[in-house]
């Protein structure tokens, strides 16, 4: 007896390295390929990050929209004809209130497995009528659509799918798992990052790894920043990332005339050595779901300045290295913390992966949770 591969299609907006397409990357690269195939659709007709390494895993990239435009009918149309021309047996979408859209799809062309998957608190739109009733139409069409409702964390399924979702058999919790061996690779070698960027060895290291969007904060990370080289002038801070409001976070910079001490790096792929190389991770997000960087920061044993915003409980690895403030308090607080964080305690790398691994965050976590949930479809050849 043998088996066809279980064929899962991923919907997403585009394959970068996100902190939802990264989990998907790790779980692609550590599930048993043999059993289950993955496949990509993406409303973006740009090359992504992750496309060349989707193609040589042998999956495809489906685009289902002309010229990256946003035409809700020709998008219909080009998922409804790949569906039905290629027969999946799971669909896994990732792109929050509009999965009311791809899911409802997936039930006209019979895909037996159709996943909402939550991947964060908010869809960071403000509250219009209009805004409001897409909410609850999308809601309700993900609720009558789905067969499983998957969250990143308790208030990422309760933010998309309602407060009483616990009600529902159909929602899990799958965390976002890491892969903990490429950090067990990276020492914790100080130095590298600093003589790529022309820094002496000694001075503090502030890392910062997100998309430049609302989403991210980056103009409180800014003031903060500049706040704290009064306290601590020979400081530097290192963005990691790209996105729309790249340019007016580096015009802020230089119209606070601290430039020279910020270091914007652009998309990286070397994010465990950028990570293992600095002193304090800061994250002031106005909204996160589980943040996977948060998690590979405590892989990296780095201690990290959040906001109250992400729930600390279940970010927290136990390690003490997870610190938060409120968004409300006077910037001076966040000085005064970023100073403390420079002189704690940190843990042993060997301390840390234990730890993430008993919170069920590394990506062999991932991977066993969302194999079950696509080994329903299983069929005998």
């Amino acid at each position: 007896m043998s088996y066809n591969p279980i064929k899962v299609l991923h919907i997403f907006g585009g394959m970068n390295r996100g902190g939802a397409e990264t989990l998907i990357m790790n779980v692609y690269r550590n599930i048993d390929r043999e059993k289950f195939h993955f496949d990509f659709a993406v409303s973006t007709m740009k090359k992504c990050d992750y496309d060349d390494e989707i193609l040589s895993l042998m999956g495809s990239i489906y685009h289902l929209s002309e010229k990256g435009g946003r035409d809700v009918r020709i998008y219909y149309n080009n998922l409804n004809q790949l569906l039905r021309s290629n027969k999946y047996d799971v669909i896994h979408s990732h792109i929050y209130y509009f999965s009311g859209v791809t899911l409802l799809i997936g039930r006209i062309n019979k895909v037996p497995i159709r996943i909402a998957h939550s991947h964060n608190t908010s869809d960071g739109k403000l509250n219009s009528w209009k805004r409001i009733l897409y909410r609850w139409i999308m809601r309700k069409s993900i609720l009558y659509n789905a067969t499983h409702l998957v969250g990143c964390s308790k208030e990422a399924c309760e933010a998309l799918y309602g407060p009483n979702c616990w009600n529902d058999v159909r929602t899990q919790v799958v965390a976002n798992g890491i892969d903990l061996s490429v950090f067990e690779k990276v020492y914790n070698d100080k130095n590298s990052l600093r003589e790529e960027i022309d820094l002496p060895k000694d001075v503090p290291l502030i890392i910062h790894v997100g998309r430049f969007s609302k989403q991210k904060n980056h103009v409180f990370l800014i003031e903060v920043f500049s706040e704290f080289l009064k306290e601590c002038s020979n400081a530097h801070l290192v963005l990691v990332g790209d996105g729309p409001l790249k340019d007016e976070i580096v015009h802020l910079a230089v119209e606070k005339g601290i430039e020279s001490n910020i270091h914007f790096l652009g998309v990286r792929s070397d994010i465990p050595e950028i990570l293992s190389a600095g002193d304090i991770f800061l994250f002031p997000s106005l909204y996160e779901g589980i943040p996977l960087v948060l998690v590979e920061a405590q892989a990296a044993c780095l201690p990290c300045l959040v906001p109250e915003a992400i729930n600390k409980k279940e970010v927290d690895m136990g390690l003490g290295l997870i610190y938060s403030l409120s968004l409300k308090d006077d910037i001076s607080l966040w000085v005064k913390q970023l100073k403390r964080l420079l002189l704690i305690r940190r843990p042993s790398k060997d301390e840390a992966h234990k730890k993430i691994r008993e919170h069920g965050y590394s990506t062999d976590s991932a991977v066993q949770k969302l194999s079950c949930i696509y080994a329903n479809t299983m069929r005998a050849k």
